[in-house]
């Protein structure tokens, strides 16, 4: 167990399921499977760059940390889905300003940030971001394994 104050809060959980043991045990499982494939296409997307992944894996992860109660972690996502698209935007800006035509994803993703406004300084909080998620992942991943032992 964790020193100090919890990653997680399972009041929600525990609400939804109305205090079931073998559901809130359950979603544990399920999350505590989630969590390598979030760290690992997180990690990936940001360090190759792929913004609309980052923001796409973020989006999908969000609600699973919520669900156990890991707001922190949930505030991460929800700024780094926001910030991949304004990362998204000045790649698309660059290649309208080149006069690179779009391929229809382009268009697609352009339609989409086209209205996204954000600054320099707030694109580089995106590492700050993804590192503060995966070290509370793992926090979060002891923290339930714990708790599925006193289920």
């Amino acid at each position: 167990m964790t020193q100090g104050k919890k990653i997680t809060d399972l009041s929600y959980l525990k609400e939804m399921s109305e205090n079931d043991n073998s559901i809130i045990g359950e979603m544990i499982d399920i999350f505590l499977e989630q969590i390598p494939e979030f760290e690992d296409e997180i990690s990936k997307s940001f360090e190759t760059q792929n913004w609309q992944e980052l923001g796409a894996v973020a989006h999908k992860a969000k609600s699973s940390v919520r669900t156990m109660g890991m707001e922190k972690s949930g505030d991460c996502l929800e700024q780094l889905e926001h910030l991949s698209k304004g990362n998204l935007k000045f790649e698309l800006q660059l290649k309208k300003e080149k006069g690179i035509e779009f391929s229809p994803q382009d268009e697609k993703n352009w339609s989409n940030v086209k209205n996204e406004t954000m600054n320099d300084n707030e694109l580089k909080l995106i590492p700050v971001f993804v590192e503060e998620f995966l070290a509370q992942c793992s926090l979060a991943a002891t923290e339930l394994k714990e708790t599925l032992k006193q289920l």
